[in-house]
């Protein structure tokens, strides 16, 4: 783990992302040593930079030290890097006056197994109760405050359920505790308004740009529940699990017909 360049797993106990979340994240896959999409998750992180009103931030260094750990996980087929920014230490309270110098922690992790299974076999999810906050000026960005998917994954386990599909508190749905999500709908792929709450994922991003590429225009607009089980098929998204179908959606089943059209995301994404 590097904390400012430097191999560390101490921080500072005034750091702002400990004391309050003040921070952005983004966990990126690995293979080989070669970043996937490192350009999106980049583009990320400096968009959130830009909401939060984060000091300067020196982001040919942090490219720099992402690529350099990427290239000592050459050795693993599949890896998880994961890059946190805090906006670094400050006094006490909630200004932000004072904190001109951003933490950078770069961290590796073993790649998940299970997902690769995921995407040949699908998964069953439910319908979570927790809901999501709206809040515009935090839509899209992927902040260290994940009280709420804590929640929502606590939810998860008393259920024991692989994933769950979450409503913003306006009854519209937003995405999966971990994931984003698409339906084909009508014989259409749609996406959910990523627009008050909820995180714009880079792969979620991956899969609308090669499906225009390919002629396949999925439109982001606004899914009620009721969508989801009349949808001909329902997948999830996010840059470690890649496209994954859904064959179960609390007891409602979807038709083994839908894995065409979700397999053929995944062809478009190579991933089959």
């Amino acid at each position: 783990m590097l904390i400012n360049g430097i191999e560390s797993t101490v921080i500072a106990a005034t750091d702002r992302g400990l004391a309050y979340g003040d921070g952005l994240f983004s966990t990126i896959k690995v293979e080989q040593g070669e970043l996937q999409l490192w350009a999106f998750h980049l583009q990320r992180l400096q968009l959130g930079a830009q909401r939060l009103f984060f000091p300067s931030v020196d982001w040919a260094l942090l490219c720099t030290e992402v690529i350099t750990v990427a290239q000592s996980l050459a050795a693993q087929p599949q890896a998880v890097i994961k890059v946190t920014l805090t906006r670094g230490s400050g006094g006490r309270g909630y200004s932000i006056q004072g904190c001109d110098s951003p933490t950078r922690i770069i961290a590796s992790y073993p790649f998940p197994d299970f997902y690769n299974a995921w995407k040949t076999e699908g998964i069953k999810v439910i319908l979570c109760e927790q809901k999501l906050a709206i809040n515009p000026q935090l839509a899209g960005i992927k902040t260290l405050n994940r009280l709420e998917q804590i929640l929502i994954k606590h939810e998860l386990e008393n259920q024991q359920a692989l994933e769950g599909i979450v409503c913003d508190n306006q009854g519209d749905v937003i995405e999966a505790c971990s994931a984003n999500l698409f339906i084909y709908l009508d014989n259409h792929w749609l996406t959910p308004k990523i627009d008050g709450c909820g995180v714009a994922g880079v792969k979620r991003r991956e899969v609308i740009r090669c499906a225009k590429n390919a002629g396949i225009v999925i439109p982001e607009v606004r899914i009620k529940p009721a969508d989801l089980f009349n949808a001909q098929a329902l997948c999830l998204t996010n840059s470690l699990m890649g496209v994954v179908p859904v064959k179960q959606l609390q007891s409602h089943y979807y038709p083994l017909s839908g894995f065409s059209f979700i397999h053929r995301l995944q062809s478009l994404l190579q991933e089959v």
